[in-house]
C-alpha cells in the first residue's frame, strides 16, 4: 500500500522521491485535479462523491428463492439462513391481497462489520445509543413487480447464523431507513429500533456428522418486520462516555469522506458525523477505554483511499489524526472484509 501525503517540496534533489505523496496537512494545488476541493457542505449532500463509493458497495447479486404464499412455508439458503412463513402472511403495501400466490425473496446476509459499514448500516439507535451485534438479514418479498410486506400481527421466524460465538442475551432490531436501499446515495439517517418483544432470542446450532461438533450456530428471530433485521443488544450503558473527534488533511471532506469507529472486541460500527464548523468528523458516547479501529473511506475523482488509526484504549483526550493511503477498489473491499 503506497502513502500519499501532501508534503512542500523546496529541494529539487527531493523532487524525483516527492512525485508519490500527495496528502498532508499542509496543502497545494493540483492542475484540474478533485484534490484541489477542500470545501465542505453545511448538510450531507447525495451529490458528493462519497454517495458514489458506497453505490459501488452495494452487492450486484443476492440471495434469491420463491414459495407460495397461500399455503407458507421454508425457504433455505444453504445451511446458514431459513425463512419460515405462515400461510397467508403478505400483504401488498397498499393492504390488499396479492395478485397471485408466488413470491419472490430477496435475501442478503450482514455477518461482518465490514458488512455493517458497506451498507451504511452503523450499530446506533436514533437517540445515538451504540449496540453490539450479532449480524443480520436484508430481506425484501416481491409478488411480481409489488414489494409485499408482513400482514398485521404476523411473525416470520428466521434463523441465520453468526461468524462470531452467538450471545445469549441478544435481542430483535430492525432497521429505520429514509432512503429504501439499493437507491443512490447514502442514507445518513438510518438508525436501529428494537421489537416491542423484547425477550432475549434463542440461540440455534445445527450439527455436522462427522466430525460430530457443531458446524452452524447462530439466531432465531420471530420477526414482525421485513427488510433490515438484526440480533443486536445495547452496550454497557455506566461506563464513562466521550466524544471522538477525527481529524484528516484537508483534502478529505464530508463531501468525499465517510468516518466510522470500530470496535475491536465486539461487533460494533459507530458512524462519526461530519462537523462543519470545525471540518472535522466526530462520534459521542464512546465509552472510555474502548480499544477500536477509527477508518475512513474516500472518494476523490476516481480515485479510493482508507484511513486506519488504531486506538488501544481511547482516553479523556479524544482528538486523532487519520492519514489516508490510496489504494484500488479492490483492497479497499478486501480491507472492509478483514474487519
Amino acid at each position: 500500500m503506497k502513502k500519499y501525503l501532501l508534503i512542500l517540496i523546496c529541494l529539487p534533489a527531493l523532487l524525483f522521491t516527492a512525485c508519490k505523496k500527495e496528502l498532508s496537512d499542509n496543502f497545494i494545488t493540483y492542475s484540474n485535479h478533485p484534490l484541489n476541493d477542500t470545501a465542505w457542505v453545511k448538510h450531507f449532500s447525495t451529490t458528493g462523491s462519497i454517495n458514489d463509493c458506497f453505490d459501488l458497495f452495494r452487492p450486484d447479486k443476492l440471495l434469491v428463492d420463491s414459495f407460495n404464499a397461500q399455503t407458507g412455508g421454508t425457504v433455505n439458503f444453504g445451511d446458514s439462513i431459513s425463512l419460515t412463513f405462515p400461510a397467508n402472511a403478505l400483504l401488498t403495501q397498499s393492504g390488499s391481497g396479492l395478485p397471485s400466490d408466488i413470491v419472490k425473496l430477496f435475501v442478503l446476509p450482514i455477518r461482518t462489520k465490514g458488512d455493517f459499514i458497506k451498507f451504511f448500516k452503523p450499530t446506533t439507535t436514533a437517540d445515538g445509543s451504540i449496540l453490539e451485534t450479532g449480524g443480520g438479514l436484508y430481506v425484501r418479498a416481491f409478488c411480481g413487480d409489488n414489494e409485499v410486506s408482513l400482514a398485521p400481527g404476523v411473525r416470520v421466524k428466521i434463523r441465520f447464523t453468526d461468524v462470531d460465538i452467538p450471545k445469549p442475551n441478544m435481542q430483535a432490531f430492525y432497521g429505520k431507513e429514509s432512503i429504501p436501499f439499493l437507491v443512490k446515495g447514502i442514507d445518513t439517517a438510518n438508525s436501529w429500533f428494537r421489537d416491542s418483544d423484547t425477550s432475549y432470542l434463542p440461540l440455534w446450532s445445527k450439527l455436522s456428522n462427522n466430525p460430530p461438533t457443531s458446524s452452524y450456530y447462530g439466531y432465531e428471530l420471530n420477526a414482525v418486520n421485513l427488510r433490515w433485521m438484526s440480533a443486536e443488544r445495547y452496550t454497557d450503558s455506566s461506563l464513562p462516555k466521550v466524544k471522538v473527534t477525527a481529524i484528516l488533511p484537508p483534502n478529505f471532506t464530508n463531501k468525499n469522506t465517510a468516518v466510522f469507529a470500530v470496535f475491536a472486541n465486539q461487533k460494533t460500527v459507530v458512524n462519526l458525523n461530519g462537523d462543519y464548523p470545525s471540518r472535522s468528523f466526530f462520534a459521542n458516547r464512546i465509552p472510555l477505554k474502548t480499544a477500536m479501529k477509527l477508518i475512513s473511506v474516500s472518494k476523490i475523482g476516481g480515485d479510493f483511499y482508507i484511513g486506519v488509526t488504531n486506538i488501544s484504549s481511547v482516553e479523556a483526550v479524544t482528538s486523532y489524526k487519520i492519514l489516508p493511503e490510496k489504494e484500488s477498489f479492490h483492497d479497499l473491499l478486501k480491507h472492509l472484509d478483514s474487519l
